[in-house]
Parts: C-alpha cells; sequence; structure tokens
C-alpha cells in the first residue's frame, strides 16, 4: 500500500473517532425506581455529638443505581417518623417537610449516577432508633414532571412460611450502639439464650386447667366426670342467631333430644351469670341479656368436642370491671369493615364489652359524613399530592396509590352495619374523632371544600365549617411534627363543624337502632398554637383566658358540654383533661389514663379516680399492643412508652394496686424505679375498667395489626374480667421499688401455677377459635441455647413445635429433645405451630468454637 492511501486511511479513522457517537437513550423514571437501591442503616444512637439541640441518632442513607443517569432533575419523598434535622452531604439535599414526609434533592454538585457507585447521605435524626420497625416503605422518585414511582426496593416484602411483612432496606442493628438507645440503656437484647431463660423462669405447675374458660371463671366446682350430649343441646329458649351460630361453630348440635338447657331469670349484677350441669340438664341463670350470652360462651369452652362431653358441676361468674374495652386505630392505616367484624367477634367471646374506635387522625379521616364530602374524598386517601387538593401527603410510607391496603373508609352503611353486629355481641362502640390535635386530615378537607366553594362564589358556605383562622400566623409542630393539624378553638366554624358530624353519627346510630352513649373526642394538645391567631387574642380577651394553652380546656369544656347535651358521655385522654377545672365537666366523663407508671402514672389515675369519673386504665406501660412482644430489632412496634410488652407482662398485671408494679417491672431503659403513692385512692375508689390500645402507624396490613393484638389481647380478656387472689392488695400511701418485697415468694409460685394453667386453656380453648376464624396471632419463636454440643431449646406453649436450620434456613430438621450440633456454625430456630404448621420468626445463635464445655 503506498503512503498516500495510509495516510488517508490513517485521516478517516481519525476524523470518525472525532465525530460524536450516539448516546444510550436515557433511562426512564419507571427503569430508575426500578433498579436504584436503598439502603438505610441505623450508625449509633450515643457517643456522639448532636449537630442540634436534644438528643439524636446517627444513620445513612446509600443510593446505588446499576447504571449511568445523567439525570439531575429529580427528588426522592420518603417517610421517617423520627425528623431529620442534619445531614452531612455536598451531593444531597435532605429536608423536612411535614409530619415524618422528608426530600432528597441533587444539589448543584451532584452531575448525575455512575454506575455501581454507592452514594452516602449521612444525617441524624432526633431521639433514637433502635428497630426496622422505624423504617418506612414506598420510597417515592419523582423527575421532570413526570409521574411519580415507586422505588422497588423500599417495597415490603412477604414471607408466605411466617405470614410475616419485612423491609428490604432496613439495615442490620448488629452492635449495642444501634439496639440501645443510650449508654444508659440496659433492656437486653432478646436472643435465644435470653429467651430460653425467661422462658424457664415462666414455668411450673399449672393448676388444673381441664375445665378452665378464659376469662377465668369467679368460682367453680367441677366433678371428675363428665356427661356425654352426642346428640347436642334441647334449648329451652330462644337464642339469638350469633350465639346460635356459635355453638354450631363449636361443633355442637341444637336438637330436640339433646341435653335440657333451661334458663331462669333472677335478680343478678348485671353481665353476671351461674352454671349448673348435670347428668339431666342444664341450668343458666342470669339477671340480663349479657349474662345469658356470656353463660353459654362459656359453655362452650367447656365443651370437649372429642369427647363430645361436659363436665358435671356448677360454676358463679361476674365481670371485675364494667367497662372491658378494645381501641383499634383504623385512622394512621386503615382496617376494614371485615377486620373489625372479626375482632367483635374474638372480642365478645373473651368477654369485652366497649369497642373504641379511633376514626380520624392527621393522617385520614375514615367515617363518611353526609354533606361534608370532601372528608372521605380526599382526606381517607394518601397518594403523592402535595398540595393535599386530590388526597393527602403520602405519610407513613403510603406510597402512591390512593386505592392501596392503608386508603379507605367505612360508609355510612358499613358504620351501621359494625353497629348492629357489636350490639348483637353485647358490645358498645365508641367512636371517637381526636380533636383538637391529630386533626389535619379534617383541616385539609374543609381547606379544600373552602377552596371550592369559593370557586363556586358561596363565601358565607365556604366559610361555614373552616376549622382555621385564616389569619392566623402561628407556626408551631405537633408532638408527631406536622405543622397544619390543629383546629382552631376561637371561631365558631370550628364548633359548627363538630356539631355537624356529632349530629350525622347521632343519626346513623339511631337509624342502625343503636343508641349513641359515648363519644370520645380526642383532646390531644398542640403546644405553641393559636398564637397568633386574631380571633383567639378575641376570645382570650372576652373569657378571661390569660395564656393560648389554657385555650385546650376551654375547648374540652365546651365540646364536652356538646356531646352531654344530646344525652351521650363524653371521653377523652387523661392529659387533656388534666388541664380542665373538674366543676366544668360535672361528673358525665370518662378519662382514658395513659401516662406511664414509670413516670408516676398513678398519680393522675387516682386523681382523676377520686373526682368520680370513669376512669378508664389506658398505660402505655402495659396495654399499648402497637409495642414490640420482645426487645429486638426485627420486632414490630414503637417502644417510647416500653420496649416490649410480652403476653406474660399484660397476665401480671395488677389494676387495682399501680404503684406495686415497681416490684417486679422496669422503666424504659431497663432499669429498676420506685413507685410512691403520694396521691392516693380515697375509701373503696375503684378504676371503671382497662383498655388495650392498638395504635397503626407500622401496621399497613390486617395480619399485622392482629398479630400485635393476638395474643396479648387474651390476657387483657383475663385481667379485665377476672381478680386473681395473687395479686397485692392496694395499700394507700404504699411506695414499691425491687428493695420491697410484699410480691413474695408465694405470690409468686401462685402466679407462675396460674400463668401455665391460663396458657394451656388460652392454646386448647381460644386459639383454635382464632384459627376458624382466619385471625392472625403471634407464634412466639423457642428460646434456644447450646451446651456441651448440644441444642436445647424450649418454648412458652404446648402445641408448638421447633425445627433448627444448619444452611442458612435452605433446609430445616425437627428438635426433638436435645441435638447434636457442630462447633462453630449459625444454627436458626424457629417454633411451628402443630395445627397450621406456620413457622415463627427466627431467632439465630453461634456455636461455640469448642463444644466440649461453655455456655452461649
Amino acid at each position: 500500500m503506498n503512503k498516500y492511501l495510509i495516510a488517508t486511511s490513517l485521516l478517516s479513522l481519525l476524523l470518525l473517532g472525532c465525530q460524536k457517537q450516539p448516546e444510550s437513550t436515557p433511562a426512564t423514571p419507571a427503569e430508575i425506581a426500578a433498579q436504584l437501591h436503598v439502603h438505610y442503616q441505623v450508625v449509633s444512637n450515643f457517643g456522639h455529638q448532636c449537630q442540634f439541640d436534644g438528643s439524636c441518632f446517627d444513620a445513612e442513607l446509600t443510593l446505588t443505581l446499576p447504571f449511568d443517569s445523567k439525570a439531575t432533575d429529580w427528588a426522592i419523598y420518603f417517610s421517617n417518623t423520627k425528623p431529620i434535622r442534619y445531614h452531612n452531604s455536598e451531593l444531597f439535599d435532605l429536608v423536612h417537610l411535614n409530619g415524618d414526609l422528608h426530600k432528597i434533592t441533587p444539589t448543584a454538585a451532584f452531575t448525575g449516577f455512575n454506575a455501581n457507585q454507592a452514594y452516602v447521605i449521612p444525617f441524624q435524626g432526633i431521639a433514637a432508633s433502635v428497630t426496622k420497625n422505624d423504617v418506612m416503605p414506598n420510597f417515592i422518585y419523582v423527575q421532570d414532571g413526570q409521574p411519580p414511582q415507586i422505588i422497588a426496593a423500599t417495597v415490603e416484602q412477604y414471607d408466605p412460611a411466617t405470614g410475616l411483612w419485612s423491609l428490604p432496606h432496613a439495615g442490620e442493628f448488629e452492635r449495642p450502639e444501634q439496639w440501645r438507645r443510650s449508654d444508659n440503656d440496659n433492656v437486653p437484647l432478646a436472643t435465644s439464650s435470653w429467651l430460653y431463660q425467661q422462658y424457664a423462669s415462666q414455668m411450673a405447675e399449672a393448676d388444673d386447667a381441664s375445665n378452665r374458660v378464659v376469662p377465668s371463671l369467679k368460682q367453680s366446682q367441677w366433678q371428675s366426670q363428665r356427661v356425654a350430649i352426642q346428640q347436642g343441646l334441647a334449648l329451652q329458649f330462644s337464642l339469638p342467631p350469633v350465639l346460635q351460630q356459635a355453638v354450631q361453630d363449636a361443633g355442637l348440635l341444637l336438637s330436640d333430644g339433646g341435653l335440657t338447657v333451661i334458663h331462669n331469670h333472677q335478680q343478678m349484677p348485671a353481665e353476671s351469670y351461674a352454671l349448673d350441669i348435670s347428668t339431666d340438664q342444664i341450668t343458666i341463670r342470669s339477671g340480663d341479656a349479657t349474662g345469658t350470652y356470656y353463660a353459654i360462651q362459656s359453655l362452650l369452652q367447656l365443651y370437649d368436642a372429642a369427647s363430645q362431653s361436659l363436665p358435671l358441676g356448677q360454676a358463679q361468674d361476674e365481670p371485675r370491671y364494667g367497662f372491658r374495652g378494645v381501641h383499634v386505630d383504623v385512622a394512621r392505616n386503615y382496617h376494614d369493615k371485615a377486620f373489625l367484624l372479626r375482632l367483635i367477634k374474638q372480642m365478645a367471646a373473651l368477654k369485652f364489652n366497649k369497642l373504641h374506635l379511633h376514626l380520624a387522625e392527621d393522617e385520614a379521616w375514615r367515617l363518611q359524613i353526609p354533606g361534608l364530602p370532601e372528608l372521605t374524598e380526599i382526606g381517607a386517601r394518601r397518594c403523592f399530592d402535595l398540595a393535599d387538593e386530590q388526597c393527602l401527603l403520602p405519610q407513613l410510607g403510603a406510597g402512591i396509590d390512593p386505592n392501596s391496603q392503608v386508603n379507605g373508609y367505612l360508609t355510612v352503611e358499613d358504620y351501621k352495619d359494625i353497629l348492629q353486629v357489636a350490639q348483637q355481641h353485647h358490645i358498645e362502640v365508641i367512636p371517637s374523632l381526636d380533636m383538637p390535635g391529630h386533626s389535619r386530615a379534617a383541616v385539609q378537607a374543609m381547606e379544600a371544600r373552602y377552596q371550592r366553594l369559593m370557586q363556586q362564589e358561596m363565601p358565607e358556605q365556604a366559610m361555614t365549617y373552616m376549622l382555621i383562622d385564616l389569619a392566623d400566623t402561628t407556626e408551631y409542630s405537633s408532638i408527631q411534627h406536622y405543622n397544619d393539624n390543629t383546629l382552631n378553638p376561637c371561631i365558631d366554624s370550628t364548633y359548627n363543624f363538630i356539631a355537624k358530624v356529632l349530629s350525622e353519627i347521632d343519626q346513623m346510630h339511631n337509624d342502625a337502632g343503636v343508641p349513641l352513649k359515648r363519644y370520645h373526642i380526642g383532646a390531644d394538645e398542640t403546644a405553641g398554637a393559636w398564637v397568633e391567631s386574631p380571633a383567639c387574642q378575641q376570645l382570650m380577651d372576652e373569657q378571661g383566658i390569660a395564656e393560648t394553652q389554657k385555650l385546650t380546656a376551654y375547648f374540652i369544656a365546651r365540646v364536652t358540654q356538646m356531646v352531654n347535651d344530646m344525652g351521650v358521655m363524653a371521653a377523652a385522654w387523661s392529659d387533656g383533661l388534666s388541664h380542665v377545672e373538674p366543676m366544668k365537666l360535672g361528673s358525665r366523663i370518662q378519662s382514658n389514663l395513659w401516662e406511664r407508671l414509670t413516670h408516676g402514672g398513678q398519680h393522675m389515675a387516682h386523681q382523676m379516680t377520686n373526682y368520680d369519673w370513669d376512669t378508664v386504665l389506658s398505660l402505655p406501660d402495659v396495654l399499648y399492643f402497637d409495642f414490640p412482644y420482645m426487645p429486638h430489632p426485627e420486632e414490630s412496634g414503637y417502644y417510647w412508652g416500653s420496649r416490649y410488652t410480652s403476653t406474660f407482662q399484660v397476665f401480671q398485671f395488677m389494676p387495682d394496686n399501680l404503684p406495686a408494679h415497681a416490684e417486679f417491672w422496669l422503666d424504659g431503659n431497663g432499669n429498676p424505679y420506685t413507685s410512691d403513692d403520694a396521691l392516693p385512692l380515697e375509701g373503696g375508689r375503684t378504676v371503671s375498667g382497662i383498655q388495650a390500645q392498638l395504635w397503626s402507624e407500622t401496621l399497613r396490613h390486617e395480619s399485622q395489626a392482629e398479630y400485635m393484638l393476638f395474643p396479648r389481647l387474651i390476657a387483657v380478656a383475663e385481667r379485665a374480667w377476672h381478680r386473681p387472689d395473687w395479686e397485692i392488695p392496694y395499700q394507700p400511701g404504699q411506695a414499691y421499688s425491687q428493695h420491697t418485697e410484699f410480691f413474695d415468694d408465694a405470690k409468686q409460685h401462685q402466679q407462675l401455677a396460674d400463668w401455665n394453667g391460663f396458657v394451656s386453656a388460652m392454646v386448647n380453648n381460644i386459639l383454635p377459635q382464632l384459627e376458624a376464624n382466619q385471625v392472625f396471632y403471634r407464634l412466639p419463636p423457642p428460646g434456644a441455647i447450646v451446651e456441651q454440643g448440644q441444642l436445647l431449646t424450649n418454648v412458652p406453649w404446648p402445641n408448638l413445635d421447633v425445627e433448627y436450620t444448619l444452611d442458612e434456613g435452605n433446609s430445616w430438621q425437627p428438635v426433638n429433645g436435645s441435638v447434636a450440633v457442630p462447633a462453630n456454625r449459625k444454627i436458626g430456630v424457629r417454633s411451628l405451630a402443630q395445627s397450621t404448621r406456620r413457622a415463627s420468626q427466627t431467632m439465630w445463635l453461634q456455636t461455640p468454637a469448642q463444644t466440649a464445655a461453655g455456655s452461649h
């Protein structure tokens, strides 16, 4: 080849190389959201300097994309219930917007994602973060005004073996500074060995549980003989349809050829009853229909399906408290009508009689109100709408779908159906629409109504139900970090709204044939609100109110009067009521006492009981079931009031002697505390009852809600109905600590015997009923230790099998007695229900390097 041709060829190649090569097509927002990896990792809860006032935790968000992307016009929105106050990144801005909603945007220094490069955003959030439960799902990716996309790496994952949900982007908690809140936090980590010790310490020879009912009968005398009833029961009185169904569900026949059952009406306390079972007939005595209902429920537990028989003998029974309640929050995350109907059926079988329905919160309004369509059209849905015009902000990881399982509401007909079914099961429904705080859904819905009517040039109608003073310039932050969630108590339109809602609810009750008896107003506060409200300044001048914080008391007193004028008892949380002069409320008031015992909660409980109010213990220490069962990073639940609440702890509860728990419970940091009785109960006064609380910030699925309720709710039923002999009698003025010994060895032994009898009855009588009704309940994981090369396990219930794995869960082997295991291996253990073969969560332990001796 000549030189000219060579030169020409080289020049052509050079020019070709200088020409601009076509770039690959930029990834779409959907493609980025599908492949962007997100990792949320708590680094430490102590040993650092907070960049703002107060306590904090250090954490990191890591973003990784497997391909190059030059997009810089994007944002990521995500929920974090612990607001992030500081971040340290040159490439990204991270800001808190409102409530738990945060936003990440790239700075000018960010030039795009490089493939597989990890971009770390260090940050600090308020307080501490010690479990995966704090992490929220459904991060939202938004780019260049295009439709928002859910980042796939942040979507919950379902485990069919356990029925549980997990968050793939939540990092591990492996070091003490990650799972402890501070260096003063002595709460133990629930390892397999800790569980083994806990279960072992709760074992004792059980009281005779052969004829035990849950909740326990007050008195009973049973013989060893039984009466066969293969032909069923021949009722000599009419049975309501729900009880007929319950009898049939238990496998019992209703036939003329069966054992005769008669009913005698007698003068007896409300809800009480007596049973007399002989070879000839069964006699039920009661003073009201509820007593008869409970007698049948007890009879069904006494029935042994295997032998088709009942024990011979007698029983007398009556409730410990007249108020035996369950509170369910369907507002933060929606739990539908079917869930509530399942719950009502189980409540009735356990002799609960009050269902406190929490229907409105910052995050949603869940009850249709005729004439105010915005409350549910906008207020019952969360999606990606930063203006709150079509739906509310996507708080609590709600995502972008307005029709997802966290959204929805009860129609008027749904609510009436619930009322009627509850009445058939002898349960009173107490509706609650929280005010004046915790009201963002209502505020935003009525703002949307205002805007609609103003556009229609109807200003007077627009203002009728406005919940804020348009001239109010106050800046505040609520306990859940909202800046726009509080009704204004100084404007007439707020009370117009409340009157409208109350009248519609009252009408629903009347139409259902179930009169409204109690209404819970909430009475939660918002510190710092209304300071710059002209309307409030005018009202304070007129009413002689010196401080804006006194306006909550004004609001509560006024709304309580509105409720009482309807012939309805008002109810509220105790913190709001504590600011109101008792004489302004009268005696027709229910107070839900929720202060922690470790913070002196017994004082307010005693004070309000001494007012002769209906006082209902709702204590976070033991009755909040959005808290974990055990202290472990994998366990669901908040932990601000109790790091963990096991079913055994609920069983230990002594409602009539609140200070005494300092003898055997610890505070929120796992440390001993002293409980005084500086404000003792007056002679003869007792609380009206107890109520279990289920708040739903992190419970996005019906199964999660049932998991947190059961089996702890069974122990609440026991304590609300039955007073055991092992409780320490209340002594006015007595202080308690771990150094006092009123709960002596004899009482401890008596309690453990009672506990083991209760567990046996729960497993044999109640859990099969939950399974038959497809109610999801928690299975306790096993305890496990390795001693001298042998794997030893235990479980707190009968009818649980245990399995172990040596290969990260790829295969499982049954544990029958002790099992020889190799040295220096990771072992997983789990329990399984014998009836359903559903598995518990897995507990992991490491075998010692040398197995000849040693302990775990």
